[in-house]
């Protein structure tokens, strides 16, 4: 498994495309768009979408509230999931990490997040991880350790609300984060997900797979 594209289903295809190019920095390669080492495959939905299978897509970056500037500057909005600006989870990685979630086209989830220990660099978001919330996390974890993602992290954080355990794999260069929260299925939406899909490139196969909590995974 050499890397893993997200698919992102909106009804406007040209004003999808415009807000990823001008607001998130990204460029059109070939038949996706791209940001640094970040791809992403818009496709056109059937009808309005909502969060589904695939919660969100995030960029890795060097510091979140800086990032978050840049990117509030050119007319990004703030997610309703963290409203007031960045916030952290300290049992992540070597010293936590610090995030924040954006807006991104017809309402779409994109993360901003900054491990803790990150030296200072220029602003150049990359891939972070695309996050999908699951109701059985070891079946999901499995799933993609059969298509060959390799586990490289387990975290169970431990909230008010419950446990909400978290496994992260590696796929080549793309990493998938795993997580159960205790109110998974009140969260599932009845509309169509706009996160609809994974592309998954270097497996070996090809064709169309659905895994846990019917999650389309495309093999090519």
């Amino acid at each position: 498994m050499k890397e893993i594209v997200p698919e992102l289903a909106v009804q406007h295809l040209a004003g999808a495309e415009a807000m990823l190019i001008t607001v998130f920095g990204f460029a059109r390669d070939a038949e996706m768009l791209r940001l640094n080492d970040q791809r992403v495959a818009l496709v056109q939905a059937d009808g309005p979408g909502g969060h589904g299978g695939i919660d969100h897509l995030a960029l890795a970056v060097n510091d979140t509230d800086a990032a978050l500037a840049v990117f509030l500057a050119r007319g990004a909005v703030l997610d309703s999931t963290t409203p007031d600006g960045p916030k952290e989870i300290a049992e992540f990685w070597a010293n936590g990490v610090r995030y924040a979630f954006l807006q991104g086209p017809e309402g779409a989830r994109i993360e901003l997040c900054a491990k803790r220990d990150t030296p200072a660099q220029p602003h150049r978001p990359s891939h972070d991880h695309i996050g999908i919330p699951c109701s059985d996390i070891a079946a999901s974890t499995a799933f993609f350790i059969a298509l060959g993602a390799k586990p490289v992290a387990e975290v169970d954080l431990i909230r008010a609300e419950g446990t909400i355990p978290v496994r992260f794999l590696s796929a080549g260069q793309s990493v998938i984060e795993l997580y159960a929260p205790p109110d998974h299925d009140a969260l599932r939406m009845a509309k169509a997900p706009l996160w609809r899909g994974l592309r998954v490139l270097g497996t070996g196969r090809s064709g169309t797979v659905t895994g846990p909590d019917n999650l389309r995974v495309i093999l090519l």
